[in-house]
């Protein structure tokens, strides 16, 4: 046991050393970065039915019999089970507060939203109009992106080290030295997904004609941290 112990011992001391054995004074640091313009080949929306009144069991009735007409209308175009899955499902009762400190029953509430994955972008607008015309009253959320994303990370995260250790040689030429090897790398993934937009405050179900909504470029980006010791 003791010599396993002093083995151990012995190990994480070898290590310490070797993780100090550079000077932390002879370093430098830098950011690095990548990014890439790709047009979205897939969407994500977000659809669902809003319903309310006095009675919680017929919001429930009116509600789900929306739901089901409105699910039914997306598979008859083309979406399929695998590409629906719900995301939210609430009831609520809404109370009024009277200044007397006495809360007052006004309604009953009730939301069920879907999540609905679009790999035909061509579908789109089909599928956002026909999610209204059925009954949808609720489009919470629209995103898009791309089907290859992490294999265009891989290749960002590549360029973006690459970038890092340019920006550390200039340092270190203008200083009279030289970059040797790494010390730390890090990397961060950065996203920016242009937000699309409705031609009007609410699209207008009975014209389901042109485009109503504009994906645009996505950027994405990978930031790179590294610290290179200077020869």
């Amino acid at each position: 046991m003791k010599s396993l112990l002093t083995l151990v011992v012995l190990m994480t001391t070898s290590l310490f050393a070797s993780a100090q054995s550079y000077d932390p004074r002879r370093t430098v640091h830098v950011e690095g970065q990548a990014q890439a313009h790709v047009v979205p080949d897939r969407a994500v929306i977000t659809l669902g039915v809003e319903t309310e009144g006095p009675n919680a069991a017929t919001v429930k009735a009116d509600n789900d019999k929306s739901v089901r007409t409105m699910l039914s209308a997306l598979k008859k175009i083309g979406v399929k089970d695998e590409n629906i899955s719900t995301t939210s499902l609430s009831l609520q009762p809404v109370y009024n507060y009277r200044p007397d400190g006495r809360r007052e029953f006004v309604k009953y509430v009730m939301r069920n939203t879907v999540v609905v994955t679009i790999r035909d972008l061509s579908m789109f607008d089909a599928i956002l109009s026909q999610g209204v015309i059925s009954g949808g009253n609720v489009v919470d959320d629209i995103a898009f992106a791309v089907s290859n994303e992490k294999a265009i990370r891989d290749s960002l995260r590549i360029e973006a080290v690459k970038d890092a250790r340019t920006r550390a040689e200039a340092v270190a030429t203008a200083a009279g030295t030289r970059v040797g090897k790494p010390i730390t790398i890090s990397a961060t993934n950065g996203y920016h997904d242009p937000q699309p937009y409705l031609r009007n405050a609410m699209m207008k179900a009975e014209d389901a004609s042109g485009s109503t909504v504009s994906g645009g470029q996505l950027v994405i980006r990978m930031n790179v941290s590294a610290t290179f010791e200077l020869e």
